[in-house]
């Protein structure tokens, strides 16, 4: 049997397209169907290395190979359907987006069609399975940027191989793959490591080299083909089930998918019953429109999920239904007139499908974080309350880090980069450590300090609890791991400092021994000299009752309906940890306690907003605004932590949290 060329067409490539964008879109639909769906980008990154270095190798040997002919390609291919999801995104988002997430939104949409927006995420700390990255209409666009930075690089290299080491490409090529799946596989621990090249480079090379193997190794006979194509097969269908979100990923764990890929392409080019199966027509069908429809699926879903719209099995069918005929659409009257179209040179489409739309976009973006998310598209009573929805941003994580940026600080370094309270001082006396509660308390800590005089310094890291040490670990010969270590090198610098502030989601890890762990902190603060300062946790309430009165306020929820959180719920999630808490000052009486919930809660139930202002940014988040408020208030009703009058264990919750009109109706879910 006569193989397939290398460069014919392959309409099982197609089905096999379809099966990477279907995985793509069940999982982000609904994680539990197919853990593993994510890995449909990384079959598709294999598909794409295969078919874009048959064209540049034909091109190659043909003698006729041009940049300006295959980035013209690169561009009627990739653009134009792009253009019609951003613009139809831009629409909906100005219209659906408060101005943070807008921010977010426009700075991705610039950074898409500067091929960078995969490096825009990475700078995030939520990572891609992480805080409300779901609810980010163009996150999926990090692949784009991935696969646009990859073709920059990658004819250049085989251009090179092909003039001047062509006896030695194989060999090269597969020297760069090992080369980059030990980077991806050193990196995985890190959250930026997801949407990166340099993470992913291999397994677009899988797909070259699977090119120029098929070519010079072609399978001949239906029966090894048979089991090349069933293995990768089982490859691929045993990663779409098997890993899963908290699995170590990309590293070694992506050759699962993308070997299994590569060996159903190779095996391809002979008839096998893998190939018959995915050159079904509805298969094929689905593959060529596969690209608009990975496009359209993604914000179609964040846009429901930001609404908090509940998706089930009707919303999804819909969902689904919506973004095939808009694939349809897009890919009968859009990608394949222009991709086949004769007229549109170089020149045109670098002009006029490139960088024009990326000027506008672009254009949008700076125009939307000058003015801080256009607040304009809201009415003045709306946009004071969307607002108190901001808050901070630290791109430059110097302060506010991830564990991959941890480096050990001296106070020096402190108080150049993370001062904040009475900066007229000359030196910090007030130092906040903890995750990331302590990290939005910052604001709150800041009106203290402002109010008694005092600089403060920070340093936190998300899901670092500032207790978190080797020497309480269960096992303390393994570690110590970065949050255990930066805990450790603070805790040298407390004797520096007067106070000592640590704040953190107490009540998220309760297989913890947070009170060994806070007894040895508080020992070792008070030992140094320093006072310690340790807050009782804010509510928190899942559902996320965040956005609950602005969506009373654009009438998406009913007038009535009661947003904040029932004391008692409050009471049997935090009782324990704020236990803790006072025992920790029982015993070490120079203990102060600070409790937010003095002035967020009454004996009946606990705020979600004061007046026109919203408190949350999540379930259990504050945001900046409100922190600061929160701080104001504290000081006022309460008393400072930093002025003559100590807090103590009594001072619990029970006061009213102020002159506020709470409904008695109830919202869904919240109680």
């Amino acid at each position: 049997m006569t193989p397939t060329s290398p460069h014919a067409y392959r309409p099982d490539i197609d089905g096999l397209r379809a099966i990477a964008v279907l995985a793509v879109i069940a999982f982000h639909a609904n994680a539990a169907l197919m853990p593993g769906g994510f890995v449909g980008v990384d079959i598709f990154f294999v598909i794409s290395g295969f078919l874009i270095t048959g064209l540049i190798a034909k091109g190659m040997e043909e003698g006729n190979f041009s940049f300006v002919t295959f980035y013209t390609r690169r561009i009627k291919r990739i653009f134009p359907a792009y253009i019609v999801v951003a613009l139809a995104t831009l629409a909906v988002s100005s219209w659906l987006l408060i101005p943070n997430d807008y921010i977010f939104y426009t700075t991705s949409l610039a950074a898409s069609f500067a091929f960078v927006s995969n490096v825009f995420f990475s700078m995030l700390s939520w990572g891609y399975f992480g805080q409300r990255t779901e609810e980010f209409p163009l996150l999926h666009t990090w692949s784009l940027s991935v696969e646009e930075q990859f073709y920059f690089i990658f004819p250049i290299l085989l251009l090179f191989l092909y003039r001047h080491a062509r006896k030695h490409l194989l060999p090269a090529l597969f020297g760069l793959a090992i080369l980059f799946v030990c980077i991806s596989e050193l990196k995985t621990g890190e959250v930026k490591s997801y949407f990166l090249l340099t993470t992913r480079a291999h397994e677009l090379i899988l797909g070259a080299l699977t090119f120029f193997l098929a070519r010079r190794f072609p399978v001949r006979s239906p029966a090894p083909a048979n089991i090349m194509a069933l293995l990768g097969m089982a490859l691929m269908f045993g990663s779409l089930f098997l890993i899963h979100r908290n699995t170590p990923f990309p590293g070694v764990n992506s050759l699962y998918p993308t070997v299994g890929a590569a060996l159903v392409i190779y095996a391809g080019q002979t008839d096998n019953a893998v190939s018959r199966l995915l050159m079904n027509r509805v298969m094929v069908a689905i593959g060529l429109i596969s690209y608009s429809l990975y496009l359209w699926h993604w914000p179609i879903f964040s846009f429901l999920r930001y609404r908090k719209i509940d998706l089930d099995a009707g919303v999804v069918t819909a969902a689904v239904a919506l973004s095939f005929l808009l694939a349809y659409v897009t890919w009968k009257f859009i990608e394949v007139p222009i991709r086949n179209s004769r007229s549109i040179g170089f020149k045109k489409a670098f002009l006029q499908i490139y960088l024009a739309p990326a000027m506008v976009f672009m254009s949008i973006g700076l125009y939307s974080f000058v003015t801080e998310g256009a607040p304009a598209r809201f009415s003045d009573e709306t946009r004071d309350l969307i607002a108190s929805y901001s808050f901070e941003r630290d791109l430059a994580r110097s302060c506010s880090i991830r564990a991959e940026d941890y480096h050990k600080v001296s106070v020096e370094y402190l108080e150049k980069h993370c001062a904040f309270g009475d900066n007229s001082r000359p030196r910090a006396e007030v130092l906040l450590i903890g995750d990331s509660h302590a990290n939005h308390f910052k604001p709150f800590i800041d009106q203290l300090s402002k109010a008694a005089g005092l600089k403060a310094v920070f340093h936190v890291q998300g899901g670092c609890f500032p207790t978190e040490l080797q020497v309480t670990d269960p096992d303390p010969t393994k570690g110590p791991t970065t949050c255990q270590q930066r805990n450790a090198d603070l805790l040298e610098l407390v004797g520096s400092f007067k106070y000592v502030v640590l704040a953190g989601f107490w009540a998220s890890e309760p297989e913890r021994d947070l009170e060994k762990e806070m007894e040895h902190v508080v020992k070792h603060i008070v030992k140094a000299g320093a006072i310690p300062i340790i807050f009782k946790d804010n509510p928190y309430h899942e559902p996320d009752l965040s956005r609950c009165v602005l969506f009373k306020k654009r009438g998406w929820i009913p007038a009535d309906s009661n947003c904040n959180i029932p004391y008692q719920y409050v009471q049997s999630t935090q009782s324990e940890t704020d236990a803790v808490v006072e025992r920790m000052q029982q015993r070490h009486p120079t203990v102060q306690i600070i409790n937010p919930k003095l002035v967020m809660c009454d004996t009946v139930e606990c705020a979600t907003h004061i007046g026109n202002i919203a408190l949350y940014k999540d379930e259990n988040h504050i945001n900046t605004k409100a922190a600061g408020l929160l701080g104001e208030q504290y000081v006022r009703k309460v008393g400072n932590p930093f002025g003559p009058r100590p807090l103590t264990g009594s001072d619990v919750a029970g006061k009213p949290f102020g002159p506020m009109v709470i409904s008695t109706s109830k919202v869904p879910g919240a109680r």
